[in-house]
């Protein structure tokens, strides 16, 4: 059985001596859809830049068994007014990495830039500035610059901020469509709940120092793992090279505790409606 994408264990965090995050436990299945939530403050982006390994936990140990990570943050380059540079522009910066910061993209790198903005429906605006585009627009180029590296795992800090429901409707069936159809394991801060309940295996909440399962977003009769439906999506292919990326501390072992609270792939039919339970079982809600 492989690993999960992401494990945090007897994880802890502190800006200073204002603690942030306490004995955090949770993982992310490979393939998994799982959305973020919590109010504002409560650590959800500190939480994100801990998986990302931008922070190192005061305490305990994050894993992530991914190749390759795409990340689209929630200040993006459409705060800037009249920023510099067209679209084809904007996803090329997501190959710097292979490209370097003072080298020209060559024809293969352009042409990798358009079969990504085709991913995201936006190769008929590759020449426009960025500037120029709607906020919805904006996102997906946002997205496309995090998808041309081919990512086995994209993480997404509150992507519809500023942008309409039906602009947000149109990114969450493009989410949909690349954890489905390329088996990509997405995690993704929102506000939107109900809006992306339809898409989303499960959610975790921020609060109060802890991360926990919000048990409202999985059906009653899937808490146990021997219940649930499982339907996963197509297995991902397409990443090519590169290494498991780990961000590491020493595991600190504070005490015997019961296993954290956990819960996989959210029970959906083939049309995308709930599971009923089953006569005679009894509710565990």
């Amino acid at each position: 059985m492989e690993n999960p994408m992401i494990t945090v264990k007897d994880m802890s965090f502190a800006y200073g001596k204002d603690n942030v995050l306490t004995d955090v436990n949770f993982t992310v299945e490979r393939q998994e859809y799982v959305g973020i939530i919590g109010a504002n403050g409560a650590g959800k982006s500190t939480l994100m830049k801990l998986i990302l390994g931008q922070l190192t936990p005061s305490r305990g140990e994050i894993t992530v068994a991914a190749k390759s990570v795409g990340y689209v943050p929630q200040v993006g380059f459409w705060q800037v007014n009249n920023f510099p540079a067209n679209v084809e522009e904007v996803v090329l910066t997501g190959l710097y990495g292979s490209i370097g910061m003072f080298h020209f993209p060559k024809k293969e790198h352009r042409l990798k830039a358009l079969e990504t903005l085709k991913q995201v429906e936006m190769e008929e605006f590759r020449g426009r500035m960025l500037s120029e585009l709607s906020g919805g627009q904006q996102q997906r180029v946002l997205i496309a610059r995090a998808l041309i590296q081919e990512p086995e795992l994209l993480m997404l800090d509150e992507p519809l901020t500023g942008i309409d429901k039906e602009a947000g409707e149109m990114l969450y069936r493009l989410l949909d469509k690349l954890n489905k159809e390329l088996g990509m394991t997405i995690v993704m801060i929102t506000h939107n709940m109900e809006q992306v309940a339809g898409y989303t295996n499960r959610f975790y909440h921020v609060s109060n120092g802890g991360v926990h399962l919000d048990k409202s977003s999985i059906l009653c009769d899937e808490v146990l793992k021997d219940k649930m439906l499982i339907s996963k999506p197509k297995r991902y292919s397409r990443h090519r090279g590169g290494e498991m990326q780990t961000y590491r501390t020493k595991a600190v072992k504070v005490s015997e505790k019961e296993a954290p609270y956990d819960a996989s792939y959210k029970g959906k039919t083939r049309e995308g409606k709930k599971e009923q339970a089953p006569a005679g079982e009894d509710s565990l809600c």
